[in-house]
């Protein structure tokens, strides 16, 4: 119980701050710490959808302390001398550091996606019938087409080639995958004035479990807030994955100065 409040508070005065931009660099620390004890207080190390979707909002939020840092450290130059800032200040090579292993954590969620659709993709039921067999080749085409598009994604974002870009429409698919897997909003309905959950529509999701504890012990609430609980995390990926798209890959990267929309930028030049 104590734990969870910490972590409440820790995710709702950081997000708040962070917003407000007080103490930014503060709060995204704060927010940094609670993704990486989450796991280990839910209990939830061994469930690997919701520790690769923790990572990749890790590798986010890395990405976005490096670009706070330096617009605090060229705020302070602009009004204080270098010499005085310099000393206080991460080196640029710490922060390029950082900045990639931000952008190496951003692609964890999808090649945990990649692998769903390797184990989907080399699973063909043996049948005698053709149709069943044309529509079991059929869905293997299909994933092993998204098998190899989101690996090449990752790819491209984890080396910084075409990353901008990349990541935006990977930030887009997955807010339509959030939609659709984690509709917490379609779950609930008002009867005789009091609101419930449709227990025809609603399904578990991917959680880990005591040995000693069934999906069947769970009250409809429950289910209903995990379902909750996983389209904001989605989102906070799909957030992670656009900050790439906004602020570019850092540094050290195949391709650090990616221009996201050049037909826009030649019309400002």
């Amino acid at each position: 119980g104590i734990f969870l409040g910490m972590g409440l508070l820790a995710q709702s005065l950081g997000s708040i701050c962070l917003l407000a931009l007080l103490r930014p660099i503060v709060a995204i620390k704060a927010l940094i710490g609670w993704a990486m004890v989450q796991p280990v207080l839910y209990a939830q190390l061994s469930n690997f959808e919701f520790m690769s979707e923790t990572v990749s909002l890790i590798g986010g939020l890395l990405m976005l302390h490096v670009h706070l840092v330096n617009q605090e450290h060229r705020q302070q130059s602009s009004e204080v001398p270098i010499s005085n800032t310099a000393t206080s200040s991460p080196s640029p090579s710490s922060l390029a550091m950082t900045q990639l292993l931000g952008r190496l954590l951003l692609p964890a969620a999808y090649l945990y996606r990649a692998g769903l659709f390797f184990s989907s993709a080399f699973t063909l039921d043996e049948t005698t019938s053709l149709g069943a067999y044309l529509s079991s080749l059929s869905l293997f085409v299909i994933n092993a087409a998204v098998l190899v598009a989101l690996v090449a994604s990752s790819t491209l974002v984890a080396t910084g080639l075409k990353s901008r870009a990349v990541s935006l429409f990977l930030a887009l698919a997955n807010l339509g995958f959030v939609l659709v897997q984690h509709p917490f909003f379609r779950f609930v309905h008002r009867v005789e004035g009091n609101w419930e959950v449709d227990e025809d529509a609603i399904w578990m999701p991917n959680v880990a479990l005591p040995k000693d504890v069934s999906p069947l012990d769970f009250d409809p609430w429950d289910i209903y807030d995990l379902h909750r609980y996983y389209f904001f995390l989605g989102l906070s990926t799909s957030g992670a994955l656009l900050l790439l798209a906004q602020f570019g890959p850092g540094d050290i990267a195949m391709q650090k100065d990616e221009v996201l929309l050049p037909v826009v930028a030649r019309a400002r030049d």
